[in-house]
Order: structure tokens, then sequence, then C-alpha cells
């Protein structure tokens, strides 16, 4: 995903706890398997996540990572996928 979205979305990024634990494995998710359209496309709705979560072919880590993005605010959200493209990421020099 380009970061176009992001500054379309205004630019929204919170890093948390959460975001540094779960943004490795977002990285980590198969991009190709059942949530790709949550994370290579970045659609970070609630209604992705939830059919990411339940498509028959997700595995409990898939899951977790899923349940873990619904408990986030969108600006947690966002920071999760753009951290695991890019941990250096700086919005400040955005």
């Amino acid at each position: 995903m380009c970061l176009g979205c992001w500054e379309e979305e205004d630019r929204p990024f919170k890093v948390t706890d959460a975001v540094r634990t779960w943004a490795p494995k977002f990285r980590e998710a198969d991009e190709f398997g059942p949530l790709h359209i949550v994370v290579s496309d970045w659609n970070l709705e609630d209604h992705n996540l939830e059919f990411c979560r339940n498509y028959e072919g997700a595995t409990p880590d898939d899951k977790a990572l899923m349940e873990a993005m619904q408990a986030m605010s969108w600006e947690e959200r966002w920071a999760t996928a753009i951290l695991a493209e890019n941990p250096d990421f700086d919005p400040a020099v955005q």
C-alpha cells in the first residue's frame, strides 16, 4: 500500500505497546493468504478485519492478529501497518 492513502486519511499514526507487539506479526503474515486484504491492501476497517478473522483458512495466529487489530484505534491500526512495512518510519519527516 502506498502512503498516499495514509495521507488521504489525514495521516493517522499512534505508536503504542500494542502496535510494537503486533507490527512484526503483521509483517510476518502471509500477504497472499487469508489476511491479504488487510496486510497487503491495508483495508483496516472493522468489517475487513472481521472478514479475515472469520475466513475459513485463517490460522489461530491470523485470528489473534485480527482480534488485536480490532481492539486498536484507527491511528494504531495505521501505525501497525506502516511500521510493519517500514520499522524506521517517522511521520514527522513525511
